[in-house]
């Protein structure tokens, strides 16, 4: 049997550390000690002390996810990944990344989304692909996510752009530098069918 024997504010931050036979057992914030009624005299069974531990480890993984958030957004399985990086256990760093998506703060197709649109002017369809199953985004919420924000006149002309901008005018001198200005695109996740579609756009306009 254990015993809370002190609960005190820490002397940074606004945390309590509660202490159980004489030693600090774990750190919470105020409210919950006040909602799981940790107060000093209180006795608990081992099993009910080290439940109420890894709870107030998942309220504080869950306040700084929030924290987090506040700076740029992250998908669940990112968000779980940095707060390992914080020092939180991996299962209590789920835990707080499950309660963060619950609650509609983080979404995984809301994400791929945003970082589609924000990339599609640079990087093509498969590169973006990658990088969303990277970030742990399902394949159903990747592809849900493209049909919503990409199409293939975004790819066509983010790769146009890009023509006009080294080719300024010109064309390639032969076919060795065709072969290398389209590899150039297709390293970046363009498909070759995309390229084409640019080159033969490009060829149209400075004709």
């Amino acid at each position: 049997m254990a015993e809370i024997t002190a609960v005190s504010l820490q002397q940074k931050g606004k945390l309590l550390s509660v202490f159980v036979n004489g030693e600090f057992s774990f750190s919470a914030d105020a409210a919950f000690i006040a909602d799981n009624d940790v107060f000093v005299g209180r006795k608990l069974e081992n099993k009910e002390l080290e439940s109420l531990k890894k709870a107030a480890e998942v309220r504080k993984a869950v306040r700084h996810s929030l924290y987090l958030l506040e700076h740029r957004d992250f998908s669940k399985k990112e968000l779980a990944k940095r707060l390992e990086t914080k020092g939180y256990d991996a299962a209590d760093a789920a835990s707080a990344a499950e309660y963060i998506e619950n609650r509609g703060y983080i979404d995984d197709k809301r994400y791929a989304e945003r970082l589609i649109e924000r990339k599609k002017g640079r990087a093509g369809k498969k590169q973006l692909f990658y990088e969303l199953k990277r970030a742990g985004i399902s394949d159903d919420d990747a592809q849900n996510a493209f049909l919503e924000t990409y199409s293939e006149d975004d790819g066509i002309n983010a790769v146009l752009r890009e023509m006009k901008r080294i080719l300024k005018g010109a064309f390639p001198e032969d076919r060795a530098a065709q072969k290398k200005l389209f590899n150039r695109f297709i390293s970046r996740g363009f498909d070759y069918e995309t390229v084409r579609a640019a080159y033969e756009k490009y060829c149209e306009n400075e004709e």
